[in-house]
Parts: C-alpha cells; sequence; structure tokens
C-alpha cells in the first residue's frame, strides 16, 4: 500500500491517524489525500480527535492552495471552535489554525490572527503568542491591536514556564513599539501639550503643564460570549464578520500599567520611545499625591532600562538628544525624593524604618538606582555635569544621601561614585561641592 493511501484507511480511527501524521510529518503527501481526508471531517462531528488529524496534517509543505472542501471544513471549524466553551478544543484548534492558515490566499492570512484575537481571554497563551508571531512576521502595516495583544498576555507575571514564542512576540513587539507605545498608552494616559513639552525638550514649562488627561477610559477585558457566524459561507463573508467582531466589540482601549510592565520586564531589549516613556513616568512619580506601587513598579523597571541603554550606548544609534532633559529630569526627581523623606512624608520615604527583607518598601534603594543612573549619564559628558548643577538644590540632595538609611542600604556607595563622574574634569562642579562644605 502507498503510503499516503495508508492513512486514508485509518480515518476510522482518529486517534491512530493523528499519531501517524505525526509521525510521517516530512512526507509529501498528494493533494488527493487532503481533500479526501477534508470531505470524510466535513461530516463528522467537531472533536478534539479530528482536529488533531487535520492539525497534523497541515503541520507540513505544501504548494498548492487549498480546494474547495478544505475551505468549507476551515469554516465550519471556526464557525463551531469560536463559540466552544472547551479549552483543549480550542488549543487544538488554534494549532490547526495556524498550520493552514498559510495555505489561504493573501488577502485572507489574517484570519488566524483575527480568531487569536477573539480568542485571547480564553488563554492558550503560547498558541496564541505563535500565530501572532507568524502575522507580526509578514504584516508591516500599522493596524495591529497592540492593546488588545499586550493587556491579555502579559496581564500576569510569568510562571517560569518555557514560553519560547512568547519570548519571540516579546521580542518582536518591543520592535514594533513606534507602532503601539505612542497610540495605545502614552496618548491614552498623557494630554497632548505634555507629550509635545516632552519631544522638545521645553524644561522651564514641562512642570507647568497638567500631564494625566481628566478623563480616564475603561481598561475592561471585553469578552464575547457568542459570534453569530450561522449565516457564513464564504471566505469572504468570514473575513468580514471576523473583522466586524474585532472592530466593534473591541473597541481602543489602553495598555494598562500592569500589562507593560509584565512585558518591558520579560525584555532587555529598548523600545523606541523609551525616553518618552521614561520621561512621562518620572514626572507622574514627581506628583506628590502619586503613591501607586504599580507606578513605581514600571518606573523603576524603566530606569534600570534607561540606565543599561546608556552604559551600552557605543553599539546603539543614539545621537544624545533626550540626554539632558533626562539629567534635568532625574535632578528635579531627586530633590523631590529628598524632601519627601526629610519630613516623613509617606511611609515609603521614612528615615530609619525597619524593613522586613521579605518585604521591602516600594522605595527599598530607589535612592541608589537614581543615584548610579544619573553617574551614568553625567560620566564624561560636561553639559550633563553641569545640569545637575544647575538644576536648584541637586547636588545637596545627594550629598544628604550619605547618611544612614534602612531603607537605602547601597546609596552611600552609589553617592561617592556619583560625585566622581560630576567632579571629573569639572573645576566649576567642584568648587560648587567646596563651597558647601
Amino acid at each position: 500500500m502507498d503510503s499516503s493511501d495508508e492513512f486514508l484507511s485509518f480515518l476510522n480511527d482518529p486517534n491512530y491517524l493523528a499519531n501517524l501524521l505525526k509521525e510521517k510529518s516530512n512526507l509529501i503527501i498528494d493533494d488527493s489525500i487532503y481533500f479526501h481526508i477534508a470531505n470524510y471531517f466535513l461530516g463528522q462531528k467537531i472533536s478534539v480527535e479530528g482536529l488533531s488529524v487535520q492539525r497534523n496534517l497541515y503541520g507540513r509543505q505544501r504548494s498548492s492552495l487549498l480546494n474547495q472542501c478544505e475551505i468549507d471544513l476551515l469554516i465550519l471549524n471556526i464557525k463551531e471552535c469560536l463559540n466552544s466553551n472547551s479549552k483543549e478544543l480550542t488549543k487544538i484548534f488554534l494549532q490547526y489554525l495556524h498550520n493552514i492558515n498559510r495555505l489561504l490566499p493573501n488577502n485572507f492570512r489574517d484570519i488566524a490572527y483575527l480568531c487569536a484575537l477573539i480568542l485571547l481571554p480564553y488563554n492558550n497563551k503560547n498558541v496564541i503568542a505563535c500565530i501572532l508571531c507568524a502575522y507580526l512576521e509578514m504584516n508591516t502595516l500599522n493596524n495591529l491591536r497592540y492593546d488588545l495583544i499586550i493587556n491579555d498576555l502579559y496581564k500576569n507575571e510569568d510562571e517560569q514556564e518555557d514560553n519560547p514564542w512568547i519570548d519571540k512576540l516579546t521580542k518582536l513587539i518591543i520592535e514594533n513599539d513606534n507602532q503601539w507605545l505612542r497610540k495605545f498608552y502614552l496618548e491614552k494616559i498623557y494630554t497632548k501639550e505634555f507629550l509635545h513639552a516632552i519631544d522638545i525638550h521645553d524644561k522651564e514649562n514641562i512642570f507647568n503643564i497638567e500631564p494625566i488627561k481628566q478623563n480616564s477610559e475603561d481598561l475592561s477585558s471585553t469578552i464575547i460570549e457568542k459570534i453569530d457566524l450561522n449565516q457564513v459561507s464564504t471566505l469572504d463573508d468570514l473575513h468580514s464578520k471576523l473583522s466586524f467582531y474585532v472592530i466593534n466589540y473591541y473597541p481602543n482601549n489602553s495598555i494598562n500599567e500592569l500589562s507593560l510592565f509584565n512585558l518591558l520586564s520579560s525584555s532587555n531589549n529598548y523600545p523606541n520611545d523609551l525616553h518618552i516613556l521614561f520621561s512621562c513616568s518620572l514626572i507622574s512619580i514627581i506628583n506628590r499625591n502619586n503613591y501607586s506601587i504599580l507606578s513605581l513598579r514600571l518606573f523603576r523597571r524603566l530606569i534600570l532600562l534607561i540606565n543599561n541603554y546608556y552604559i551600552n550606548q557605543q553599539d546603539l544609534l543614539d545621537d544624545n538628544r533626550y540626554r539632558l532633559i533626562i539629567v534635568f529630569l532625574v535632578s528635579k526627581l531627586i530633590c523631590e525624593v529628598h524632601r519627601r523623606r526629610s519630613i516623613s512624608e509617606h511611609e515609603w520615604y521614612r528615615l530609619y524604618i525597619d524593613i522586613p527583607k521579605e518585604y521591602p518598601l516600594p522605595t527599598f534603594d530607589l535612592f541608589a538606582d537614581l543615584i548610579c543612573l544619573l553617574a551614568t549619564l553625567c560620566y564624561n559628558h560636561i553639559d550633563c555635569q553641569n545640569q545637575v548643577r544647575q538644576t536648584s538644590g541637586t547636588i545637596e540632595s545627594i550629598l544628604s544621601m550619605t547618611q544612614i538609611d534602612l531603607n537605602q542600604p547601597k546609596a552611600q556607595a552609589c553617592v561617592s561614585w556619583l560625585i566622581k563622574c560630576l567632579t571629573e574634569n569639572n573645576e566649576d562642579n567642584r568648587n560648587y561641592i567646596k563651597q558647601i562644605k
């Protein structure tokens, strides 16, 4: 018996057939075998076993596009599985969809992407990431729904599990941040005037502009309980209906802080708009009424990213256009946290508080992070060194951080390094510090 014909003899035993197709995944199968198998499953009730056969069947090289029988089966599978409550069935369906999607005509290649968006709230994180990676790699348009992708796939901190497709997706998302960071986060949270002031480095007015929009947007996830695809009979109908659901039932939302934090925490790559995001986050933290743990966690992640960015700057195409404004903003923040600590304005900034090792305060070693960043920015940069001195109260605040504080154990050592970076080849800064002493 020809090995291809062998597959047809096991149609009544889908478990065995699925395993056989998997074992012989490198075997090129005649198109007629695809058509026979598709025609058989058109008359069967959709099941995990049947979808496993179809998944493994299409997980091999094939040069021809789908015929009408295979398209009809695809439409039937999508109709049933998008409304299924079975997690196992949905997972197999997504794997099948990923394999068969490349055989669709070019104008329908986003069907797997649209189905993945609709099924985002139902987990299957790694399989959906695989579909999204394939779509992002072939799609250069600026209409992808990064808000849905990031809010759903990164809503929980990673559980140390092996998710290779999530890792790849994270890299692709960070590389494409010019398509989403402003559109789905910065412009949703911050005012246009404020973003413009950062863009033009308006140091004089940046703190006089209202940064946060007054009307907060609804960030709640939408779950479509039932998708009515009963009248769908063609790929055109299916594509139109899926696009309609995504556009009308998933309005553009802001990416939430927790998802953004989890995304940035799972990558060491630098978004193109990292400096804008860092500046916005810092100015939000400066607000004396802003004691959000989540905002502070996001900001501290951005400190590490931007510090590494400038440490590794020799490998990056950067023209230093944001360096001075970052130095100015960090200097202002150092003055503000020194003020808060001096008057014990908030529990997070109190001096000498006994910090349990297993539950450190959100501000634990924050000063060290800020001081190290400022040192990195000022090292061998005379303009940055001068900016620190010219920002009133900054050097005094830095010197005050040498006092013992159980919440800031690394601050003393970091201050010594920063003073060296500020005074190296800078007589004005050396004289200023002497005058303080």
